[in-house]
């Protein structure tokens, strides 16, 4: 691998302007090759930001023959994953994908073959893992019994007559699934697998344009494969005291994260609260690891993999069809 990764992104909204403010577009070994988008003012606007390094491009296929990259972010909306892994397949790229892996796990196990096959290297933006106080938290309930999680991501959401994507359900995949992923995430890395998914969805606390087709809010069940549960909440039509937060319980602690950094307070049976404060640019974090794995040729400390996160997914999807039947769905990657 040459000193530097040419790296080349696939889908150039919001989300990778904060993953390019966080430091990426600052790493010395990473050279900026394309930027592709359905919206061409999108990719201009994070060329722009990169200092105009790269080019812009319309066709994903075109930009990977043309600017050669070494790598892929891709950083798409849930309903648009599977075209975009498969061209990181068949070029044999690996890949840093933002969170969820998919909407549909059809789509997400075609592309989690693909990756087995070609042996590719693959991270999941789940960027809540590299938190200092996540890891001292996942220490200290890895050598304790779980009993049971509380927490979600509560907010008043778009503007209820919006038309973007993330209002409607067959494109986000709801709240659940495209937001509180990084909750749900946490629970499965923190307590273990989950065996069973109860969700309710509460519809029609606001008015909405006709776009909004997601759930105003939802309350989902997990059930894990070592007897814990947790009870994980979503709303977007809430925006008094809202916030992210997971407090959860052991036999022998409670621990109480709170805030987009996760900072936590952990209370154990003997002695004084301890306090890990939160990290702002995490995304420079994750991006550090997978950038260092690339050059590697081998995982150099990621966290999720896309075989990994698509576990996760595997719970929104279940939520959705619970919400959907009316009972207890098992999550199946």
């Amino acid at each position: 691998m040459p000193p530097k990764v040419r790296l080349a992104f696939i889908g150039c909204g919001g989300v990778v302007a904060g993953h390019l403010d966080a430091g990426l577009k600052d790493f010395p070994d990473v050279e900026f090759v394309g930027w592709c988008d359905v919206n061409e003012g999108a990719a201009e606007a994070r060329q722009e930001q990169a200092g105009g390094r790269g080019s812009v491009y319309a066709d994903p296929a075109k930009m990977i023959s043309q600017a050669q990259p070494d790598a892929l972010f891709i950083m798409v909306p849930p309903f648009a994953h599977g075209a975009p892994e498969a061209l990181a397949v068949e070029h044999k790229l690996p890949f840093f994908i933002e969170k969820p892996v998919a909407s549909n796990m059809s789509v997400a196990r075609k592309a989690a073959a693909g990756i087995k096959r070609v042996g590719l290297i693959t991270s999941v933006g789940y960027m809540t893992r590299y938190r200092h106080s996540v890891q001292r938290v996942k220490e200290l309930v890895d050598g304790q019994t779980p009993v049971l999680m509380h927490g979600g991501w509560i907010g008043g959401g778009p503007d209820p007559d919006s038309d973007s994507w993330w209002v409607q359900k067959d494109k986000s995949g709801g709240q659940f699934l495209e937001q509180t992923t990084h909750t749900t995430d946490l629970a499965r890395y923190l307590f273990g697998e989950v065996t069973a998914v109860y969700a309710v969805p509460i519809r029609e606390r606001r008015k909405h344009g006709r776009f909004f087709t997601a759930e105003d809010a939802s309350m989902v069940q997990l059930t894990f494969a070592n007897g814990a549960a947790a009870n994980l909440y979503s709303s977007c039509s809430t925006p008094v005291g809202g916030g992210i937060r997971l407090l959860l319980w052991t036999t022998e602690m409670q621990a109480e994260f709170t805030g987009w950094d996760h900072a936590v307070t952990i209370r154990l049976s003997d002695g004084e609260p301890i306090t890990v404060p939160g990290e702002e640019d995490i995304f420079a974090v994750e991006d550090r690891v997978f950038i260092d794995s690339v050059k590697a040729g081998r995982s150099e400390g990621i966290l999720s993999t896309y075989e990994d996160g698509m576990r996760t997914a595997a719970i929104a999807c279940a939520a959705n069809e619970s919400m959907a039947i009316g009972k207890p769905v098992k999550p199946e990657a």
